[in-house]
């Protein structure tokens, strides 16, 4: 049994969440998506594990095939090897398109975002609560973004659906 067998599409059309995502203080709340950027630097060591985890979804889920991964995860082929050789701080966008397009576990992905400085919480905010669907579902990038379409996620969409 899941911590997360709660949530379903039927569970994210129906439950009230803390916050709007376009509302402002959705954004303006700790570890949320849009101010994400804000945040303080990872220490060192975070950010290296990090990258490390990303390095090995690309070995193991991809057999290091960039072009596959950017078909899988949206993520170009350039970015992901800045990710890799450190040269570019690792998103938390970038974090959750790998996941979806690598279909990793919840508890991977839990583990990534924890990296990246990102608690998920699925009952109280929607994207949260969409991308945990989606891996459950092991649904691909393009199903993904129609789902956060769908429950007019705009803002975060624009941020998830450029090719970095």
């Amino acid at each position: 049994m899941s911590k997360y067998d709660f949530v379903n599409k039927e569970f994210i059309k129906t439950n009230k969440f803390v916050a709007d995502v376009q509302d402002e203080t959705y954004h303006q709340s700790a570890n949320r998506l849009i101010k994400s950027d804000n945040l303080p630097p990872l220490p060192e060591t975070q950010r290296n594990l990090l990258r490390q985890r990303f390095a090995n979804i690309v070995i193991i889920c991809f057999d290091k095939n960039m072009q596959q991964m950017e078909v899988n995860c949206n993520i170009s082929e350039s970015n992901m090897r800045r990710y890799l050789n450190g040269l570019r701080r690792i998103t938390f966008y970038a974090v959750v398109k790998l996941c979806i397009g690598a279909k990793v576990s919840i508890e991977t992905a839990e583990e990534m975002c924890k990296l990246q400085g990102h608690i998920i919480d699925a009952n109280a905010y929607l994207f949260d609560a969409i991308f945990i669907d989606a891996l459950k579902c092991h649904d691909d990038i393009g199903t993904f973004f129609d789902t956060c379409k769908e429950f007019g996620l705009t803002e975060i969409l624009s941020k998830l659906d450029t090719f970095n």
